[in-house]
């Protein structure tokens, strides 16, 4: 409608903005949540202009994906 993409741009500048302002323990629940949605680290790491090896010191790797595919 107003020409904006949201797989980048300004919404995605307002996401990063918005997540570097938070503190560091909700960074982690945000990655750790989108981690269990599905999303690796790498595509974590990509969007928040992190390092790979940052997300993964961040969050359980090891939890998440297993307990939501043992509900399923």
């Amino acid at each position: 409608m107003f020409g904006l993409n949201f797989d980048g741009g300004i919404h995605k500048e307002v996401t990063i903005s918005m997540f570097q302002a938070m503190p560091r323990r909700d960074q982690d629940m945000v990655m750790q949540d989108l981690y269990d949605k599905g999303y690796n680290g790498r595509e974590i790491a990509k969007f928040f202009q992190l390092s790979e090896a940052s997300v993964y010191n961040r969050i359980k790797a090891h939890r998440g994906r297993t307990e939501n595919l043992s509900k399923a």
